[in-house]
């Protein structure tokens, strides 16, 4: 599958989410690249880039807690889990991740 038919199925996911257990806010997010290796002076001759799992992510937010799917690259869901919002974890998710989609709009 090519990545808008995997976001379109995680779109998908997101609003059959939205509607059944009715969190908050649901978004469905990319996480972006992380540098793995610099090499060079001021100006860098070489850098390497890599995505590690999970690829994209659905957080589903609810009063005090959040529930963060994990899905790869292919689509295919890794796992779940639930917990607890900090300000720290927010900034985190924030930092990290790149927004594809969002409930409510």
């Amino acid at each position: 599958m090519n990545t808008k038919k995997i976001v379109k199925t995680l779109i998908k996911f997101a609003r059959r989410e939205y509607k059944e257990k009715r969190p908050i806010g649901v978004r469905v997010l990319r996480v972006k690249e992380a540098l793995v290796l610099s090499k060079g002076g001021p100006i860098k001759t070489l850098s390497v880039s890599q995505i590690k799992n999970p690829y994209y992510l659905v957080v589903a937010e609810y009063k005090n807690q959040m529930r963060i799917y994990s899905y790869s690259l292919n689509g295919l869901l890794l796992g779940a889990e639930n917990l607890d919002i900090t300000k720290s974890l927010l900034d985190k998710i924030k930092k990290k991740t790149v927004k594809e989609y969002e409930f409510p709009k």
